[in-house]
């Protein structure tokens, strides 16, 4: 099995202070010293989100992923040139949803997405879908073009293949509204109504905003009606009898998208997009919000397996499910199993499987109270874990207290506890 990429650790070794330093080194003995956890959660991935790309063409100031891409910059690794590697990966997780998704704007990788579209599979493969900004939807032959050559890889996957529907969502709201308009949006709508395309589904991705009338302007333009909007979802009603989902998810006050940047725009935060309200539809039976165990679509579903993340320079996450700074790369392996073993042989991993970044707040509180203001303070769900994690000193205690979670699951032998007990005396040290 390869050995993980410290990926972040060693970006900040010329920088981190003494303690951090001693802090990373206590947490890699401890994990090298762990034995194998005996069943520590699902060996498959339900879900996976692969990025073709980290750039995008857009550039929305809320968005805390992506940019329009510097021409001279490249990873040393990048998704979009290693397909056959990409597939070998994702076809062994098990898939029922594959997602080509940002990361980027994925549609800036188009060769690479059709040939996703046709060769990926799994025996319960059910769902393929593109998220898009809708960029390349300049004009309606244009978007005729693409939208074709989409179609046609997903119709050329051949019988020996799952048979699997095929799903188009547009990202569209006050922010890409300034950016490209809102006609790139109408374009896809209008195509996708052409009978040659009219079993590819579509719907809208926006974000719930006060005095945002984006949608509203695009029924306008569309001679569409909208319902009023019902658990974060609303009904675009087209001449033609077509209903199209319009989902509204929150804002994020993370990267280049900031409180304060927010009040100086005519648009403003409703409770219902705070991430404390908008997180309650996702919650399981125990009332825990748990990413890598959800689909956070329109329709959620609590899944059997994984959600899991390939980005585009091949880091192989579980969303919300592994410490950032621990994980395996596609240069190393394309190996389902190998990489899922990886990820399990830490037991932050095994705990946010478990019971998501609250699980981990919740085992660090008595020490470190503040992380619990950390969902408040970005009003997001997600990438919370590498925020939680972010200082090598709470890193570590916060593997000594997942240590002792599996432990007390059944998940590591009491014998674990040997080599936590002597990182926590190294945590009480640096502290």
């Amino acid at each position: 099995m390869p050995e993980p990429v410290i990926v972040r650790a060693t970006a900040r070794s010329s920088t981190v202070s003494a303690p951090a330093a001693r802090a990373v080194r206590a947490r890699a003995e401890l994990l090298a010293a762990l034995p194998r956890p005996t069943e520590p959660g699902p060996a498959t991935a339900t879900t996976c989100y692969v990025w073709p790309t980290d750039y995008c063409d857009v550039g929305c100031a809320h968005c805390n992923f992506a940019s329009p891409r510097p021409p001279h910059v490249r990873h040393r690794f990048e998704v979009a040139d290693n397909l056959d590697r990409v597939l070998r990966l994702v076809n062994g997780m098990g898939l029922w949803k594959a997602v080509l998704s940002g990361g980027g704007e994925p549609m800036m990788k188009p060769a690479f997405c059709q040939g996703f579209i046709r060769q990926v599979d799994s025996p319960n493969l059910a769902e393929v879908e593109l998220i898009t900004s809708g960029s390349f939807a300049v004009s309606i032959t244009r978007t005729r073009q693409e939208i074709a050559a989409l179609a046609a890889a997903w119709r050329a996957r051949g019988a020996h293949r799952a048979d699997v529907t095929f799903t188009i969502r547009v990202s569209l709201d006050w922010f890409h509204a300034r950016r490209i308009g809102i006609e790139p949006a109408a374009n896809i709508l209008r195509v996708l109504g052409e009978p040659a395309f009219e079993d590819i589904g579509v719907y809208l991705r926006s974000v719930l905003l006060d005095d945002d009338r984006t949608v509203s302007d695009l029924a306008c333009i569309l001679d569409a009606t909208l319902s009023p909007v019902h658990d974060y979802q609303q009904s675009l009603s087209l001449p033609d009898g077509r209903d199209i989902v319009v989902y509204y998810k929150n804002l994020i006050l993370d990267g280049r998208m900031t409180r304060g940047r927010l009040d100086s725009l005519p648009v403003r935060l409703p409770e219902a997009s705070r991430a404390a309200v908008f997180g309650d539809r996702f919650k399981n039976d125990a009332g825990r919000h748990v990413p890598a165990r959800v689909y956070n679509g329109p329709t959620v579903v609590h899944l059997d397996g994984l959600a899991t993340i390939v980005e585009a320079s091949g880091g192989i996450k579980i969303l919300e499910g592994n410490h950032p700074d621990r994980y395996p790369r596609l240069p190393e392996t394309s190996d389902w199993a190998d990489a899922v073993s990886l990820l399990y042989a830490d037991p932050i991993t095994v705990a946010l499987v478990h019971g998501g970044p609250d699980l981990l707040v919740q085992l660090i509180a008595n020490e470190y109270p503040q992380m619990a203001d950390v969902t408040s303070a970005t009003n997001q769900l997600y990438y919370l874990a590498e925020k939680i994690l972010a200082d090598p000193v709470v890193s570590l205690f916060a593997t000594v207290r997942s240590v002792e979670f599996a432990v007390d699951a059944g998940i590591l032998p009491a014998s674990a506890l040997d080599a936590a007990l002597s990182a926590r005396h190294e945590w009480e040290s640096v502290r």
